[in-house]
């Protein structure tokens, strides 16, 4: 039936708006895999409704590549960017806009989706080199910092330092202000030769240095289920005091749309605030995380405890 309504589409020059199911848990597959299925499914012998039709290739032009696919995400924030991609589509194939597109050309804006967000003051982020891709993350978390206007701190504010010169070099620098440990949870994370990332976040845990941990989507970038990162943590990392994973993991997705919600949530969870927030509000959801942070690293232990790699 599905394949029946596209050809009928075809054949009547629908415009196609393509959505695909980013959880491969709820039946979601990759874009390659569904254009596999796609060769395979829909072949090259015409059907009734469309007896000019072109083929396979026909129709991964217009389902794949007239206009990339919209990727479905679920989470929150993330599908109402998700309905605005789908609801700008659709107003663009409308008359009126069909023929004003400019009007569109900032995209469209709902009420309670995720505006850009801003630190108070100046902000240090420790990154462990041996923690594979943490070093763009981080770039990227930086300039996200600086995009809203009227921030109180620009991205020039926001220095980012080597975990293991901050924390264990000898002739290193104090640290002063807010600092957060940047944590990239991937494929490769705590599988590290020496085990240095393991070691650095119990270091920054043991001094109460809040770990801002930051889950890949995408599988071609080291993107695993989040179960995996269990088997690859040291269980010193999954116990009291430390219980690494009962600060919720931001979810990074590759879409243009979706990552920038993301980086966001990254700002906020190391205690930015929103950029349209007053004086009062910004002190106000300062002093929450603070005394967030302050609950999850209360319970600090009197000596290091020895990493034990799993």
């Amino acid at each position: 039936n599905c394949r029946r309504e596209l050809y009928a589409a075809l054949a009547s020059n629908r415009p196609f708006i393509s959505i695909f199911e980013a959880d491969e848990a709820k039946g979601g597959a990759s874009i390659a895999t569904l254009k596999a299925d796609c060769r395979e499914k829909c072949v090259e012998t015409a059907p009734p409704g469309y007896p000019s039709y072109g083929g396979p290739a026909e129709m991964l032009a217009r389902v794949f590549e007239e206009a990339k696919p919209i990727a479905w995400v679920r989470l929150n924030a993330f599908q109402l960017e998700s309905l605005k991609a789908i609801a700008l589509r659709m107003l663009l194939r409308s008359p009126y806009y069909a023929s004003r597109p400019g009007e569109l050309a900032a995209g469209v804006m709902v009420s309670g989706e995720t505006g850009p967000f801003a630190f108070s003051g100046p902000v240090t982020i420790l990154v462990c080199r041996g923690n594979v891709g943490v070093l763009d993350l981080s770039e990227l978390v930086k300039t996200a910092a600086g995009e809203g206007r009227g921030s109180t701190a620009s991205a020039e504010a926001v220095a980012i330092r080597d975990a293991e010169e901050a924390l264990e070099g000898a002739n290193a620098a104090p640290l002063s202000g807010h600092v957060v440990f940047l944590l990239y949870l991937n494929d490769k994370t705590f599988l590290d030769a020496g085990g240095a990332v393991a070691r650095l976040v119990q270091a920054a845990m043991d001094r109460g240095i809040a770990i801002a941990p930051v889950h890949e989507q995408e599988p071609s970038c080291g993107g695993v289920p989040f179960r995996n990162f269990f088997q690859q943590t040291p269980r010193v990392l999954l116990q009291q005091p430390y219980k690494l994973f009962d600060t919720v993991a931001v979810p990074l997705y590759p879409a243009p749309e979706h990552r920038t919600v993301s980086l966001r949530l990254i700002l906020t969870s190391m205690g930015a605030v929103p950029c349209d927030a007053g004086p009062l509000q910004r002190r106000w959801q300062l002093l929450r995380r603070r005394i967030a942070v302050a609950r999850l690293v209360r319970r600090r232990p009197a000596e290091p405890q020895q990493i034990v790699q799993p």
